[in-house]
């Protein structure tokens, strides 16, 4: 039995991650109206999350163009995406907090 990929799940993979990093693009260009709309004490705070969007747009395009070749962008990424879920459901379960439920969704 072949360890080898079929090229149908391949194909799949690669159409997810170009959509991931589609939409990691929304997300960033929308980030940038909260970015110019905030008042100083979450400015910062907001351009980090739009710079970490950005980013995380161009680590998919780069895993959606060679994904063979970025294992450990892969690890990363999947780490910091289950941080992110595990961490707004901590959130809930504590009450709410702004987005948490939007971050899990």
């Amino acid at each position: 039995m072949s360890a080898a990929v079929p090229s149908r799940w391949r194909a799949i993979g690669r159409v997810l991650t170009w959509l991931a990093a589609v939409s990691a693009l929304a997300a960033a260009v929308s980030a940038v109206s909260d970015v110019t709309g905030a008042d100083d004490p979450v400015l910062v705070v907001q351009t980090w999350r739009m710079y970490g969007l950005f980013l995380c747009t161009g680590l998919f395009v780069l895993l959606a163009l060679r994904p063979r070749a970025h294992g450990a962008v892969w690890a990363l990424l999947i780490a910091d995406k289950a941080a992110l879920a595990l961490t707004a459901g901590v959130y809930l379960a504590r009450g709410g907090a702004a987005e948490a439920a939007s971050t899990i969704g």
